[in-house]
């Protein structure tokens, strides 16, 4: 396990412990790096789903879901575009 330092708003330091299964960025690869676009992606959708419904809570598998279609929907117009491109 390892720790990490914390610096709290009241200025003090906390540890933080880290589990033996936590991601590290270094590990990541590539495939990895896609999913974690992509779910970025979907979290950016979902928020801005929310700020759209004025940040009313109780939504958020709501938001996630729709984020999530409107997010593989844009992935699939994209491949769409490429393959016919290519094909011209």
């Amino acid at each position: 396990m390892s720790h990490k330092a914390l610096q709290t708003d009241s200025g003090q330091m906390e540890t933080i412990v880290q589990g033996e299964n936590s991601m590290k960025p270094e590990l990541l690869t590539k495939g990895d790096a896609a999913i974690t676009a992509h779910e970025e992606n979907v979290r950016a959708r979902a928020y801005e789903l929310y700020e759209v419904r004025g940040r009313a809570d109780g939504h958020a598998e709501e938001d996630w879901l729709q984020a999530e279609g409107e997010v593989a929907g844009s992935n699939e117009r994209k491949a769409v575009r490429t393959s016919t491109s290519r094909s011209l």
